[in-house]
């Protein structure tokens, strides 16, 4: 997300939130436009851009570009997560932030459970998965 736009001087107009333009990245096309149909009370007074790319490569824009990066609930399936950590990282203004949510090593311990005992009867023993 771009918060401010220099251009814009001091008093600075438009955006919801404090974000005047939002980049949407996703490698699935139908993720990144499901909900396009569904209205957002003052989105219109944010410019939305989607891109479907790889987020495992390096991103398309260039050093120091947004204000804030976010991810919520996506990078539990990222393969090289300090490689994206990085990439997040450079595309961020110097004083920019990132803000992440996502499943962590002692997340949902009864679905852990299952899944090792499913595996143990269909397989006749459990492997690591990555």
């Amino acid at each position: 997300a771009i918060c401010a736009e220099p251009a814009l001087g001091e008093h600075q107009q438009g955006g919801m939130g404090g974000v005047q333009k939002l980049v949407q990245l996703d490698s699935s096309h139908e993720m990144l436009h499901r909900d396009v149909d569904i209205p957002v009370e003052g989105g219109e007074l944010c410019d939305t851009y989607r891109l479907v790319a790889d987020e495992e490569d390096s991103l398309p824009f260039p050093d120091g570009t947004f204000d804030l990066v976010i991810s919520s609930g996506s990078l539990h399936w990222v393969n090289d997560l300090p490689s994206v950590l990085k990439e997040a990282k450079r595309v961020l203004k110097p004083d920019g932030c990132i803000m992440l949510a996502m499943v962590g090593g002692s997340t949902l311990p009864e679905l852990r459970v299952s899944m090792v005992l499913a595996e143990m009867e269909r397989e006749g023993g459990v492997s690591p998965h990555v």
